[in-house]
Protein backbone atom coordinates (compact mmCIF):
# COMPACT_ATOMS: atom_id res chain seq x y z
CA UNK A 1 0.00 0.00 0.00
CA UNK A 2 1.26 3.50 -0.90
CA UNK A 3 0.12 6.97 0.06
CA UNK A 4 0.57 10.25 -1.84
CA UNK A 5 -0.15 13.84 -0.86
CA UNK A 6 -1.32 16.40 -3.41
CA UNK A 7 -1.60 19.46 -1.19
CA UNK A 8 -4.08 20.65 1.44
CA UNK A 9 -5.86 17.50 2.74
CA UNK A 10 -5.73 15.68 -0.60
CA UNK A 11 -4.55 12.10 -0.16
CA UNK A 12 -4.37 9.22 -2.65
CA UNK A 13 -3.97 5.64 -1.41
CA UNK A 14 -2.97 2.91 -3.85
CA UNK A 15 -2.68 -0.87 -3.60
CA UNK A 16 -2.68 -3.57 -6.29
CA UNK A 17 -2.90 -0.84 -8.96
CA UNK A 18 -6.19 0.46 -7.51
CA UNK A 19 -6.47 3.97 -6.04
CA UNK A 20 -8.89 5.87 -3.83
CA UNK A 21 -8.74 9.61 -3.13
CA UNK A 22 -9.68 11.75 -0.15
CA UNK A 23 -10.67 15.44 -0.37
CA UNK A 24 -9.19 16.29 -3.78
CA UNK A 25 -8.32 19.98 -4.12
CA UNK A 26 -6.41 22.11 -6.61
CA UNK A 27 -4.36 24.96 -5.18
CA UNK A 28 -5.67 28.54 -5.30
CA UNK A 29 -2.11 29.80 -4.81
CA UNK A 30 -0.38 30.59 -8.11
CA UNK A 31 2.98 29.94 -6.49
CA UNK A 32 2.01 26.40 -5.44
CA UNK A 33 0.93 24.07 -8.22
CA UNK A 34 0.84 20.70 -6.51
CA UNK A 35 -2.04 18.93 -8.28
CA UNK A 36 -4.13 18.89 -11.43
CA UNK A 37 -7.43 17.22 -12.29
CA UNK A 38 -5.43 14.43 -13.93
CA UNK A 39 -3.77 13.53 -10.63
CA UNK A 40 -7.18 12.47 -9.31
CA UNK A 41 -8.88 10.92 -12.33
CA UNK A 42 -7.11 7.56 -12.00
CA UNK A 43 -9.07 6.81 -8.83
CA UNK A 44 -12.44 5.08 -9.02
CA UNK A 45 -13.70 6.38 -5.68
CA UNK A 46 -13.51 9.69 -3.79
CA UNK A 47 -14.11 10.04 -0.05
CA UNK A 48 -14.95 13.35 1.64
CA UNK A 49 -14.08 14.10 5.27
CA UNK A 50 -16.29 17.23 5.42
CA UNK A 51 -17.82 19.88 3.21
CA UNK A 52 -15.57 22.94 3.45
CA UNK A 53 -14.57 24.38 0.08
CA UNK A 54 -10.94 23.20 0.31
CA UNK A 55 -12.22 19.63 0.52
CA UNK A 56 -14.93 19.57 -2.18
CA UNK A 57 -14.57 22.61 -4.49
CA UNK A 58 -12.92 20.71 -7.35
CA UNK A 59 -14.95 17.52 -7.18
CA UNK A 60 -17.42 18.53 -9.95
CA UNK A 61 -14.66 19.02 -12.55
CA UNK A 62 -12.92 15.81 -11.45
CA UNK A 63 -16.18 13.88 -11.65
CA UNK A 64 -16.99 15.20 -15.14
CA UNK A 65 -13.73 13.64 -16.36
CA UNK A 66 -13.61 10.42 -14.33
CA UNK A 67 -17.22 9.60 -13.38
CA UNK A 68 -15.90 8.38 -10.02
CA UNK A 69 -18.14 7.34 -7.13
CA UNK A 70 -18.24 9.89 -4.31
CA UNK A 71 -18.78 8.99 -0.64
CA UNK A 72 -19.90 11.83 1.64
CA UNK A 73 -22.35 13.05 4.25
CA UNK A 74 -25.85 14.14 3.38
CA UNK A 75 -25.08 17.87 3.40
CA UNK A 76 -22.17 17.47 1.00
CA UNK A 77 -24.33 15.27 -1.21
CA UNK A 78 -26.85 18.10 -1.52
CA UNK A 79 -24.11 20.53 -2.55
CA UNK A 80 -22.69 18.14 -5.15
CA UNK A 81 -26.13 17.48 -6.59
CA UNK A 82 -26.61 21.24 -6.99
CA UNK A 83 -23.39 21.29 -9.06
CA UNK A 84 -24.81 18.78 -11.50
CA UNK A 85 -23.26 15.53 -10.26
CA UNK A 86 -25.57 12.60 -10.96
CA UNK A 87 -27.12 10.98 -7.86
CA UNK A 88 -26.11 7.61 -9.33
CA UNK A 89 -22.52 8.45 -8.42
CA UNK A 90 -23.11 9.71 -4.87
CA UNK A 91 -23.18 7.44 -1.82
CA UNK A 92 -24.33 8.98 1.47
CA UNK A 93 -22.35 7.55 4.38
CA UNK A 94 -22.73 7.41 8.13
CA UNK A 95 -20.65 6.50 11.15
CA UNK A 96 -20.21 2.75 11.44
CA UNK A 97 -20.47 1.95 7.74
CA UNK A 98 -17.94 -0.58 6.44
CA UNK A 99 -17.25 -0.59 2.71
CA UNK A 100 -15.56 -3.21 0.58
CA UNK A 101 -13.82 -1.60 -2.38
CA UNK A 102 -11.27 -4.24 -3.40
CA UNK A 103 -8.48 -4.42 -2.51
CA UNK A 104 -9.49 -2.09 0.35
CA UNK A 105 -11.85 -2.31 3.28
CA UNK A 106 -12.85 1.14 4.53
CA UNK A 107 -14.39 1.83 7.94
CA UNK A 108 -16.13 5.14 8.57
CA UNK A 109 -16.02 7.01 11.87
CA UNK A 110 -17.80 10.12 13.08
CA UNK A 111 -15.39 12.95 13.78
CA UNK A 112 -15.46 16.70 14.46
CA UNK A 113 -13.72 19.75 13.07
CA UNK A 114 -10.75 21.43 14.69
CA UNK A 115 -11.67 24.49 16.78
CA UNK A 116 -9.79 27.50 15.45
CA UNK A 117 -8.35 29.35 18.44
CA UNK A 118 -8.56 33.13 18.87
CA UNK A 119 -4.84 33.90 18.32
CA UNK A 120 -4.96 32.14 14.94
CA UNK A 121 -8.20 33.90 13.92
CA UNK A 122 -6.75 37.31 14.83
CA UNK A 123 -3.48 36.58 13.02
CA UNK A 124 -5.37 35.48 9.90
CA UNK A 125 -7.95 38.25 9.66
CA UNK A 126 -5.78 41.18 10.72
CA UNK A 127 -3.02 40.59 8.23
CA UNK A 128 -1.81 42.46 5.15
CA UNK A 129 -2.16 39.18 3.23
CA UNK A 130 -5.89 39.89 3.08
CA UNK A 131 -5.18 42.87 0.80
CA UNK A 132 -2.59 41.11 -1.36
CA UNK A 133 -4.97 38.14 -1.82
CA UNK A 134 -8.24 40.06 -1.88
CA UNK A 135 -9.69 38.18 -4.87
CA UNK A 136 -9.09 34.84 -3.17
CA UNK A 137 -10.54 36.22 0.06
CA UNK A 138 -13.78 37.27 -1.65
CA UNK A 139 -14.04 33.92 -3.43
CA UNK A 140 -13.45 31.98 -0.20
CA UNK A 141 -16.16 33.96 1.61
CA UNK A 142 -18.60 33.13 -1.18
CA UNK A 143 -17.62 29.45 -1.24
CA UNK A 144 -17.93 29.20 2.53
CA UNK A 145 -21.58 30.23 2.29
CA UNK A 146 -22.44 27.64 -0.36
CA UNK A 147 -20.28 24.77 0.95
CA UNK A 148 -21.12 24.17 4.63
CA UNK A 149 -19.03 21.81 6.75
CA UNK A 150 -21.78 19.23 7.30
CA UNK A 151 -20.91 15.89 8.86
CA UNK A 152 -17.23 15.26 9.62
CA UNK A 153 -15.74 11.80 9.08
CA UNK A 154 -12.50 9.95 9.70
CA UNK A 155 -11.62 6.87 7.66
CA UNK A 156 -9.74 3.68 8.37
CA UNK A 157 -8.33 2.11 5.21
CA UNK A 158 -7.34 -1.55 5.59
CA UNK A 159 -5.27 -3.61 3.18
CA UNK A 160 -3.65 -6.93 4.08
CA UNK A 161 -2.32 -6.54 7.63
CA UNK A 162 -1.93 -2.74 7.54
CA UNK A 163 -4.28 0.14 8.26
CA UNK A 164 -4.25 3.89 7.67
CA UNK A 165 -6.35 6.08 9.97
CA UNK A 166 -7.03 9.27 8.05
CA UNK A 167 -8.34 12.57 9.46
CA UNK A 168 -9.27 15.57 7.31
CA UNK A 169 -9.59 17.85 10.35
CA UNK A 170 -7.62 17.64 13.57
CA UNK A 171 -10.26 16.64 16.10
CA UNK A 172 -12.21 13.61 17.33
CA UNK A 173 -15.63 12.79 18.70
CA UNK A 174 -15.15 11.94 22.36
CA UNK A 175 -17.81 9.22 22.36
CA UNK A 176 -16.32 7.30 19.42
CA UNK A 177 -13.90 4.41 19.80
CA UNK A 178 -11.26 4.75 17.08
CA UNK A 179 -8.65 2.15 16.14
CA UNK A 180 -5.63 2.12 18.42
CA UNK A 181 -2.02 1.81 17.22
CA UNK A 182 -2.71 2.07 13.46
CA UNK A 183 0.07 1.39 10.99
CA UNK A 184 -0.20 5.02 9.89
CA UNK A 185 -2.06 8.04 11.24
CA UNK A 186 -2.56 10.99 8.88
CA UNK A 187 -3.18 14.37 10.48
CA UNK A 188 -3.89 17.84 9.06
CA UNK A 189 -1.27 20.17 10.49
CA UNK A 190 -3.15 23.48 10.40
CA UNK A 191 -5.93 25.26 12.25
CA UNK A 192 -4.37 26.14 15.63
CA UNK A 193 -1.79 28.64 16.87
CA UNK A 194 -0.61 25.91 19.27
CA UNK A 195 -0.56 23.26 16.53
CA UNK A 196 2.72 21.68 17.64
CA UNK A 197 1.56 20.72 21.14
CA UNK A 198 -2.07 20.20 20.04
CA UNK A 199 -1.01 17.69 17.38
CA UNK A 200 1.17 15.78 19.85
CA UNK A 201 -1.74 15.47 22.30
CA UNK A 202 -3.84 14.21 19.38
CA UNK A 203 -1.24 11.59 18.45
CA UNK A 204 -1.07 10.36 22.07
CA UNK A 205 -4.63 9.04 21.65
CA UNK A 206 -3.53 6.59 18.95
CA UNK A 207 0.21 5.81 19.27
CA UNK A 208 0.63 4.91 15.57
CA UNK A 209 3.71 3.39 14.00
CA UNK A 210 3.94 6.28 11.54
CA UNK A 211 2.54 9.82 11.43
CA UNK A 212 1.91 11.34 7.99
CA UNK A 213 1.36 15.10 8.00
CA UNK A 214 -0.76 16.99 5.46
CA UNK A 215 -2.62 20.31 5.15
CA UNK A 216 0.44 22.29 6.35
CA UNK A 217 0.83 24.21 3.09
CA UNK A 218 -0.45 27.59 1.87
CA UNK A 219 -2.83 26.57 -0.93
CA UNK A 220 -5.67 29.03 -0.33
CA UNK A 221 -4.21 32.31 0.93
CA UNK A 222 -4.96 34.45 2.82
CA UNK A 223 -6.87 31.96 5.02
CA UNK A 224 -4.26 29.22 4.79
CA UNK A 225 -0.61 29.59 5.70
CA UNK A 226 2.56 27.55 5.53
CA UNK A 227 3.08 25.88 8.90
CA UNK A 228 6.61 24.98 9.89
CA UNK A 229 7.08 21.40 11.03
CA UNK A 230 10.60 21.52 12.51
CA UNK A 231 9.55 22.10 16.14
CA UNK A 232 6.91 19.39 15.91
CA UNK A 233 9.41 16.86 14.58
CA UNK A 234 11.89 17.81 17.30
CA UNK A 235 9.32 17.33 20.08
CA UNK A 236 7.94 14.10 18.61
CA UNK A 237 11.41 12.61 18.25
CA UNK A 238 12.12 13.34 21.90
CA UNK A 239 8.79 11.98 23.17
CA UNK A 240 8.20 9.09 20.75
CA UNK A 241 11.49 8.00 19.19
CA UNK A 242 9.86 4.82 17.83
CA UNK A 243 7.21 6.69 15.80
CA UNK A 244 8.25 7.54 12.24
CA UNK A 245 7.30 11.06 11.09
CA UNK A 246 6.71 11.68 7.39
CA UNK A 247 6.66 15.26 6.11
CA UNK A 248 5.61 14.47 2.55
CA UNK A 249 6.48 16.17 -0.70
CA UNK A 250 3.81 16.70 -3.34
CA UNK A 251 3.01 13.65 -5.42
CA UNK A 252 5.73 11.41 -3.99
CA UNK A 253 4.52 7.88 -3.08
CA UNK A 254 5.38 6.66 0.42
CA UNK A 255 5.15 3.01 1.45
CA UNK A 256 2.81 2.19 4.33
Amino acid sequence: MEIQWFGTASIKITADKQSIVFDPFISMNDEIRCATVEDYTGATDIFITHGHFDHIMNIPEIWHVSRCTIYCGVQVAEVLLSYGISPDYIRVIQHGHILSIPPFVIKIYESTHVHFDIPLIVKTLFNKRIISNINNFKKILSLHKTMPMGNVFAYEVLHDDKNILHFGSLNVSNNIQYPNKPTMLTIPFQGRSDIHTYAIDFIKRFIPRTVFLHHFDDTFPPISQHVGTELFVEKMTALFPDITIIIPQYGIPYAV
